[in-house]
């Protein structure tokens, strides 16, 4: 049993493993959901007061009509044409469902679903069409832009929905963000967040997206060095509910502030012997956080190995932690590898993640000799910025 707080209306999906079901929360309403646990598919059920058991079924029976990615090939005007009919499809679809009798709050947020899930297929044309066209000197023009523009409205009754605020934030980048002033992932979300203020005059709507952009923000680079990013959230975000969540992520965060003593978790190597970060105290420590089935952390392996060659002499250490849940997969993996330094698996993914709130992998922290923070989110071993930094430290 779990009670859902300031939730609005929303669509989410409730996993099994790696199947899911889709379903449909509403502020006040009270659902019961049961499975099999041998069959989620086949047995899951879903009850509600009001027949709203209608709309899981809606949800887990009716799917967006894709457009072919080959019509990008298409003229804009005409690949346009295409979008609108798929979309008129879908809409003739859920209206034959009659769920206004239902929920008519639930056909609103569809229709704004379906509206905007086609509307972010007119925004990747730009992106497409040369691609599949095999035409480098297509540029957008001004009936592409104005297309774009007449979905950029604000409502509040979608502020909810994750369709809609992709779209709305890829607006606020697409016409807030020059490409000279848009250099790093912040200057980006700044770009942003002023577009927003400037150009979104409905508050509620206005409030709930720069909340979004400054929380996603901080959950993926942290919280060093975003004053501007806290004057625009500080100065445009009063609602209490959105300035909780903001603070919440912060918070989190902040126990991964430079500085900070480091957040400890256990791993084990490959005999079975368990380790924490606290036990090598004494020594800098540089972290890769990575695991079997993660491409971009198996490319950056290598570059990881030749550092902990290169700095083999100095008081550091080098750990390779897999966050493998398969201690079985992660012993394969590196079964007849000599990697020259210590090999790891942590399965105490809780403390892991909540001290160092991992999101992502491939993912490298630094502590120094103390076991304080140097960086939570240190430079990949593939930058140059790797090397400059380790060199500073041990003052090399």
């Amino acid at each position: 049993s779990h009670t859902f707080q300031h939730i609005g209306a929303v669509h989410a999906s409730l996993f099994y493993g790696m199947d899911s079901k889709n379903i449909f929360l509403e502020d006040g309403e009270r659902i019961h959901i049961s499975f099999d646990g041998a069959d989620f598919k086949g047995t899951v059920k879903f009850e509600a007061d009001g027949g709203k058991e209608k709309i899981f079924k809606y949800l887990n029976q009716v799917t967006l009509l894709d457009v072919p990615q080959e019509k990008m090939a298409l003229p804009f005007d005409e690949y346009a044409a295409l979008v609108d009919k798929k979309e008129e499809s879908m809409m003739r679809i859920l209206k034959a469902w009659k769920l206004d009798e239902v929920s008519p709050r639930f056909v609103a947020v569809e229709t704004g679903r379906i509206r905007y899930a086609y509307a972010s297929s007119l925004m990747m044309y730009a992106v497409g069409h040369p691609f599949v066209a095999q035409d480098t000197t297509y540029r957008p023009d001004e009936a592409y832009y104005d297309t774009l523009k007449k979905y950029a409205v604000a409502d509040e009754n979608l502020v909810e929905l994750k369709e809609y605020r992709e779209y709305m934030k890829e607006i606020a980048r697409m016409f807030g963000c020059k490409k000279e002033e848009a250099k790093t992932p912040y200057d980006r979300t700044i770009c942003m967040m002023n577009y927003i203020a400037d150009h979104i005059e409905d508050d509620k709507v206005k409030q709930a997206l720069l909340n979004v952009l400054a929380i996603e923000q901080v959950e993926q680079y942290g919280i060093s060095n975003i004053d501007e990013l806290l004057n625009l959230h500080g100065t445009y975000v009063t609602d209490p509910v959105l300035q909780a969540a903001f603070k919440e992520k912060y918070d989190a965060w902040d126990l991964a502030r430079p500085g900070n003593p480091s957040p400890d978790f256990r791993a084990w190597d490959v005999d079975g012997k368990s380790y924490t970060v606290a036990d090598f105290r004494g020594k800098y420590v540089y972290i890769d956080l990575w695991a079997t089935w993660c491409g971009p952390c198996i490319q950056e392996s290598p570059k990881f190995h030749e550092l902990a060659k290169k700095y083999r002499n100095d008081n550091i250490v080098f750990l390779a932690v897999s966050t493998d849940t398969e201690k079985k997969s992660w012993l394969s993996f590196i079964e007849g590898k000599e990697t020259g330094i210590p090999e790891y698996n942590c399965t105490d993914t809780k403390n892991l993640n909540e001290g160092w709130q991992i999101k992502y992998i491939p993912r490298f922290l630094l502590i120094d000799e103390n076991f304080k923070i140097i960086d939570a989110y240190a430079p990949r071993p593939s930058q140059p910025e790797a090397v400059e930094l380790l060199d500073k430290i041990l003052k090399k």
